[in-house]
This record gives structure tokens, sequence and C-alpha cells, in this order.
């Protein structure tokens, strides 16, 4: 009964989406000073917009520096909309109102951090796993009663965030994957979708990943999960 509970909530969360976090208006100077970061540390060439309530069209576009800052300097009095992504990544978006006279409560420095979900490791190396249908014959105990299984044969991309930098690989018959020699930095990792899964054929998946000696793990389980937005790859423990 409780698996098929459990099922049910991934159906809800699969047509619902995932809970987001309200915006809340933040009062800010004229002359802002925009710092994002990525696990603590300033982060360069993430893309600034600052774009009018009711409007499309940016009135700002930056990157950051090499401080991971960015200047909105000389907005006009009003309420906008800041977002801060690179790579399709978002992080988040920020409802602001620039005070026409300056005071106490206008925040002169806005803080934000990108990405600081990823996943850390020392090598690019893991395994693609799932659930799919059991084969009892009957459609509803096939649900409650899945069979693990492997996924072999995916193409797998690994990408650096802020280079040309590209490797390919392929999931081998045990669904291990592994990409030598990735120096520590910043990448997006893609896996191909269209696979059969117990929630539905499994979506591209796209996630950051920093590489980087002092990370805990030294490999990536994913498993294909409903996350609420899609059928994607997560880590198996997440």
């Amino acid at each position: 009964m409780l698996r098929v509970v459990l099922m049910l909530m991934f159906c809800v969360q699969a047509v619902f989406g995932t809970s987001v976090r309200p915006l809340e208006l933040r009062l800010v100077s004229s002359h802002l000073t925009v710092v994002v970061t990525h696990h603590q540390k300033p982060i360069a060439g993430i893309k600034i917009q600052v774009v009018p309530e009711g409007s499309t069209d940016p009135v700002l576009t930056s990157t950051t520096d090499a401080h991971g800052t960015v200047l909105a300097d000389g907005l006009m009095a009003g309420r906008y909309f800041l977002t801060a992504s690179h790579e399709e990544f978002d992080a988040g978006k920020e409802w602001i109102e620039v005070v026409a006279v300056p005071n106490a409560k206008a925040k002169k420095r806005l803080n934000i951090q990108w990405a600081d979900w990823s996943y850390q490791t020392r090598r690019i190396a893991g395994t693609l796993t799932g659930l799919i249908r059991g084969n009892t014959g009957q459609p509803l105990m096939d649900i409650v009663h899945p069979n693990a299984t492997v996924f072999s044969g995916v193409a797998i991309t690994l990408k650096s965030a802020f280079s040309d930098d590209e490797r390919h690989t392929i999931s081998d018959s045990s669904g291990a994957f592994i990409i030598d020699d990735v120096p520590d930095g910043i990448c997006i990792l893609t896996i191909a979708g269209g696979m059969k899964s117990l929630y539905g054929d499994a979506d591209v998946t796209r996630q950051v990943v920093d590489v980087t000696r002092s990370a805990n793990r030294d490999s990536l389980p994913l498993q294909l999960k409903d996350t609420g937005s899609g059928v994607d790859f997560e880590l198996a423990n997440k």
C-alpha cells in the first residue's frame, strides 16, 4: 500500500511540478553591486540581466568579472526582475525595487549563489541505474513491484562550463561510464534521454558537476528518477 501511495505522490509531482521559492520584494540602491558565488567562491562569466516589471526587454545585460561582480549602476526608480544564469542554469530570480531616495533599508549589494547544488567529485565516473516495470503479468502489480535495471549504450557528454573543451563517452553493458584525465573545474554533464523507466521515458539530463580533488566522492552513482519536473538522473542516495 505504501508503494502505491508513493507512486501517486510521484504522479502529483510530475503534474504540478516542484515548489518554488516565493519572490520577496527587495529594496535596493540605484548603485547596486551584484555578487555571484559558486560554493562560496566568486565566479566569473555569469550573465546578469535586469528587466523592468511588466516588460521583456532588459535594461541591463552583463557578465560577472573575476571577482564575481556586476555593477548595476544608474537604474531608474522602479521595480525590476534580476536574474543570474549560465548554460541555461539559473540562480533564481530576484524581485527588486530601486528606490528614488536612498534609505537605510535599500541594499547596495545583492548576493546570489549559482549552482551551489552541483555534484562534487574527484573524477568523472559512475553508473546509470533505474527501475522498470515488473513482469508479474498484471499492470498494477508491475508498477508496485518494479525491477532494477542498468542503462547501457547511453551517450554522455562532459563540457567545460567556461570553455569549449568537450568530451564524450557511452555507458557500458553494466551501465558504468568513465571520462579520464578531467582537470579540476566546473563542468556540464549531459546524459541522453529516451530510455524506458518505471516513470516513463527519460528526459535529457543536464547537471552541473565540480571536479575537485577535495571532493568527498570519486564516483557518481546516478539513478533515473521522477524528479517532479521530469524523468532525470540524480544521485542514487539523494
